[in-house]
């Protein structure tokens, strides 16, 4: 008699366990939990270490982000010359996933040593032959500022322990966007389209690394030509 109410005893512990474990699993799926789940998985498994993954703690419904940034150009005329630019991001985030923004970049730009090699032959060939030289001279119709309107989707967001001292939640969005740049020979439309990873360090502080893929055409000697260009750029955000 003893031993059938220990062995019904015993099958009540296991079927209680395995309810309470699948519970908690359940919570950790929905990326939710609390310091008293987080006990009860430290019991079933003392030896595991485990941490919550709490729901989204950077609340971006009807709110206004301000982000400066530094970005460099890859592609393009970036055989002769290299530009990099600093400018100013404003989005307002309509929900979660959803926002509008607005971006202005001022350029800078540079000869690379095979641009300057060029120029410098090409105004040694003047200096010779002042009535009719001959060397090339490189066409480069550069990036003066420009001025774009985005809309982002973000779609993904996540977590890092960061060095075991914070954590800190990502997103995973992607752009589309489309304006106007000036360049050395006028204003010209343009649009992009790209992508990026924001890490919130704080509730308002935010950091993005940014890609994307921009087209404008361009006004060389033999005339116009469309110019591909990736652009690189890094962010710092603030929440409003």
């Amino acid at each position: 008699m003893r031993s059938k109410v220990l062995s019904k005893t015993l099958v009540c512990v296991l079927v209680i366990s395995s309810f309470s474990f699948a519970q908690v699993a359940a919570e950790f799926d929905d990326l939710g939990g609390n310091r008293i789940i987080l006990e009860k998985a430290k019991e079933l498994n003392p030896e595991t270490n485990i941490e919550i993954v709490q729901d989204r703690t950077v609340l971006r419904k009807m709110r206004f982000e301000i982000s400066p940034e530094f970005s460099g150009t890859m592609g393009g005329d970036d055989t002769y010359s290299r530009t990099q630019s600093i400018g100013m991001n404003v989005n307002f985030h309509i929900n979660h996933r959803w926002s509008v923004g607005v971006k202005y970049n001022h350029s800078f730009n540079k000869l690379t040593a095979e641009g300057e090699a060029l120029v410098d032959a090409a105004y040694n060939d003047f200096l010779q032959n002042p009535e009719n030289p001959q060397a090339i001279i490189p066409q480069i119709d550069y990036q003066k500022n420009e001025s774009l309107v985005l809309l982002n989707w973000c779609p993904i967001y996540g977590k890092l322990n960061l060095l075991e001292k914070r954590i800190v939640q990502f997103d995973v969005y992607g752009l589309l966007g489309a304006g106007q740049v000036t360049l050395n020979s006028g204003a010209k439309s343009t649009y992009t389209a790209g992508g990026g990873f924001g890490f919130w360090l704080t509730p308002k502080i935010s950091s993005r690394l940014e890609l994307r893929y921009q087209r404008y055409s361009v006004e060389y000697t033999t005339g116009p030509k469309n110019l591909d260009m990736a652009v690189a750029s890094m962010q710092l955000g603030w929440l409003l």
